[in-house]
């Protein structure tokens, strides 16, 4: 039997391009950054506090209703041409979203 390697059995994510840092402060104020041209993929960590999140192609404004990544959580995501990532912290403590684009 041919021995399988690690591609055989899980889809790739792609390599590690351009690290964001996203300061998910305010509670009333969102952060947006646009991803670079042609990244389709992302992983995301939340880093000091739990983080509301929202993903889509242009400007995005997160709300107290938008998705949660609480901290220390770890997500990947397939993003739309042109995306855009908005936060806002979840609580009353500042946090951090380390994003790693993905090519």
């Amino acid at each position: 039997m041919a021995q399988l390697n690690f591609t055989d059995r899980v889809e790739p994510l792609g390599q590690a391009g351009l690290a964001r840092k996203l300061e998910a402060t305010g509670a009333s104020g969102t952060t947006n950054i646009a991803l670079t041209a042609g990244v389709f993929r992302i992983s995301m960590r939340a880093v000091g506090a739990d983080i509301r999140f929202s993903i889509g192609s242009g400007t995005q404004t997160a709300t107290s209703s938008s998705h949660f990544i609480a901290n220390g959580e770890r997500l990947d995501f397939a993003v739309p041409p042109g995306a855009n990532i908005a936060v806002l912290r979840n609580g009353t403590t500042n946090g951090t979203l380390e994003v790693t684009e993905l090519n």
